[in-house]
């Protein structure tokens, strides 16, 4: 459907090489974009498979949080495709510990990471958006520990909540030049994201109970909504925070 397709557009995606990321990328470049991809892990099964739909891939393995690297991605991103249509800030970690026994370094490292490289990345994608003239879409990844308080994740949890709010910030000041600027809250997925465990290192099953759709989510619960949020058809759409959950974040 033309309203979906994203014929002729390039996507900037943090966290490419494994997980949701990886996932994402596949379903952006079956329905026409090009890639370019920036991680820490390999990704030439990655490249061979956005190839094989057709498409082009290019892609830098570094971390966000090194000096001067976001600067590096635009220049080698506009150099290889010479524009950018959607950003995905994909790249994250998560740091299991209690909150009395955080340490700077542990809060520091998952803030720097899933927040502050988060916007310094969509402050410098949305200065080259401007300067094209015609817009573009960002989409976060959040998740719902954000919403849930939860006694050994509270790095995790303050860094989501502030990419969550810098969203809706980014989206409110940036909706005049046509970017529109959303995130997709994750509940517990099969991919991409570790499922919680209990003290003896064990998927914890209790949580389905938590669930109403009752199972863990997949890649493919993800599809449609990020085909949504980077095409066209959401053009009014902007500063959303829409939980992929299977209900989890209802109650």
């Amino acid at each position: 459907m033309e309203l979906f397709d994203l014929s002729n557009k390039v996507a900037l995606v943090s966290g490419c090489s494994q997980g949701l990321g990886y996932a994402c990328v596949l379903t952006l470049a079956r329905n026409g974009a090009d890639i370019f991809g920036v991680s820490i892990g390999d990704d030439a099964h990655l490249k061979e498979e956005v190839e094989a739909c057709g498409r082009k891939y290019h892609s830098l393995t570094a971390s966000l949080t090194t000096p001067g690297v976001i600067e590096q991605v635009i220049k080698e991103c506009k150099a290889v495709y010479g524009h950018i249509d959607i950003l995905l800030n994909f790249a994250g970690i998560v740091r299991k510990e209690r909150t009395l026994r955080v340490d700077e370094a542990c809060f520091d490292a998952v803030m720097d990471i899933n927040c502050k490289a988060s916007f310094f990345l969509s402050q410098a994608v949305i200065k080259e958006m401007i300067a094209q003239g015609h817009g573009g879409k960002i989409i976060n990844a959040s998740g719902v520990i954000a919403q849930r308080s939860s006694n050994d994740f509270l790095p995790f949890t303050a860094a989501k909540g502030a990419l969550e709010a810098m969203t809706k910030a980014l989206a409110n000041e940036f909706a005049s030049e046509d970017i529109q600027v959303n995130a997709i809250s994750f509940g517990y997925m099969t991919t991409g994201t570790r499922l919680q465990v209990d003290e003896n290192g064990e998927v914890d099953h209790e949580i389905l109970l938590k669930i109403p759709a009752g199972r863990w989510g997949c890649y493919k619960d993800v599809d449609g909504l990020l085909l949504l949020l980077a095409s066209k058809a959401s053009n009014y759409m902007t500063g959303c925070i829409i939980p992929v959950d299977g209900g989890f974040s209802i109650h």
